[in-house]
């Protein structure tokens, strides 16, 4: 009797005990997926910077999971090991968040990126066509058309393309927590030599060399922002007006949209309002828009409405709710168009001991740029974007130093008439070029 008696027992506290286990278990996982959720990101933690979200949601990486890139693709106790890291970020929620806001304990690429791109150099180049519209009456178009060398010239050998970047060990030091300034690189190359390369204009010191934390480069030191982008309001508009979002035809399109997105506002209320009422005055000082145009006024007006949200949303992007920041704050190091970007090493004030500068070669990366109108390209344009570089071109300060070199009649044998400006008339007079200042680009020699 005594022994059924304790053998029940035995059974009972067994079953509580798997019971237990059960609901911790179902418990744990419960948790545990929701800590990976969206949701617990931006519910938990991104109230503090709301704009983030936002962000999130329109950019190219909407469906891809926070925990993917802030975590990283391993296994789960490399996860649980992470996620542990991060407990060091709470105390942010009640003391305050630096702001912009950055992320320090973002994984390597190879933890992240590299679950669905491969570090793999591309094996072609590809050729880009952008379209930009003026803030004028016409909202007049014009087309600027790159060959993107992600590759690199394929003429002997010489496959310095972008991709150079993800096949070559390059570290360097930032003194700004974008790394927006880097005064110190250095290079490993294929066969062990290492070659640094300071800025000559505010150089490190040998101490402040020794005590700075060295970053390896990967691929978000460039692509920073493809989980969250800032856009420029003008970039906005002009891709809803070259894919017929909005029309062309309709008088300063391109002017009011930039400026109503450019509004300052300080809730996201507020800044659905200042849609409703933006949309209200450009039908009272068009009023015949309606009745030229019917079915582009009754598309735009129903894209509007339901686009209201989406507007308000971009407004919230581009202003950040905060009346100290906006879209320039979150600076876009991919390109070199509205940030340092390219320029942060790239800049004419990076040397190595020997006095070689980091290339400020613009053809390295792209073509020079071709803009048109009406999408009108010359032959004697195309046949110069990808043509074999003379010797003349292959210094590392040509972009500084060309205009120097240009009463060179041997450059007319290829260019035509030299002549600069921005008229677009000539392939010197080129506006994509001429046009623009260039931030961090700068030659030290000068």
């Amino acid at each position: 009797m005594t022994i059924n008696w304790t053998i029940r027992m035995v059974i009972v506290a067994l079953l509580v005990v798997m019971a237990v286990f059960a609901v911790l278990g179902t418990s744990s996982v419960v948790v545990w997926e929701y800590t990976n959720s969206d949701a617990f990101c931006s519910n938990a933690c991104h109230q503090v910077h709301p704009e983030n979200p936002y962000a999130h949601h329109a950019s190219q990486h909407e469906r891809v999971a926070c925990v993917e890139c802030h975590i990283g693709r391993t296994s789960t106790f490399e996860q649980v090991v992470a996620k542990s890291a991060h407990m060091s970020h709470l105390w942010a929620m009640f003391t305050g968040w630096e702001r912009p806001l950055t992320s320090e304990s973002l994984p390597p690429s190879r933890q992240s990126c590299e679950g669905c791109h491969t570090s793999n150099p591309h094996l072609h180049n590809s050729l880009r066509v952008r379209q930009h519209f003026a803030p004028d009456k016409k909202n007049t178009e014009t087309r600027v058309t790159l060959l993107i060398r992600t590759l690199g010239r394929d003429f002997q050998g010489d496959r310095k393309g972008i991709d150079w970047h993800t096949g070559t060990d390059v570290s360097f030091i930032a003194t700004d927590p974008q790394r927006q300034n880097i005064p110190w690189i250095e290079v490993t190359h294929d066969d062990g030599t290492k070659v640094v390369y300071q800025d000559v204009i505010s150089p490190l010191d040998e101490a402040a060399i020794a005590s700075a934390n060295r970053t390896e480069m990967q691929c978000t030191d460039c692509h920073n922002r493809v989980g969250h982008p800032f856009r420029n309001p003008e970039l906005v508009v002009d891709e809803a007006l070259a894919d017929g979002t909005l029309t062309v035809d309709f008088p300063y399109a391109k002017a009011r949209l930039s400026e109503l997105l450019s509004q300052k506002f300080e809730t996201r209320e507020e800044a659905l309002d200042l849609v409703q009422t933006g949309w209200a005055e450009y039908a009272e000082e068009f009023p015949d828009l309606a009745e030229q145009y019917p079915e582009q006024w009754e598309n735009s007006r129903k894209f509007l409405e339901e686009r209201q949200e989406f507007m308000a949303n971009t407004m919230v992007i581009t202003k950040m709710l905060h009346p100290d920041l906006d879209w320039r704050s979150f600076p876009d190091n991919s390109g070199h168009m509205y940030a340092p970007g390219c320029f942060r090493c790239h800049s004419g004030h990076h040397e190595d001991s020997e006095g070689h500068l980091v290339p400020v070669t613009c053809t390295l990366c792209h073509s020079i740029p071709v803009v048109t109108q009406r999408d009108r390209i010359r032959p004697e344009m195309l046949g110069l974007m990808d043509k074999r570089r003379p010797s003349s071109h292959l210094r590392d300060d040509f972009a500084f130093t060309h205009k120097d070199r240009a009463s060179e009649k041997a450059c007319s044998r290829c260019h035509g008439e030299i002549e600069f400006g921005t008229d677009d008339k000539t392939f010197c007079a080129n506006s994509g070029c001429h046009d623009n200042s260039w931030l961090n680009l700068e030659l030290a020699r000068q």
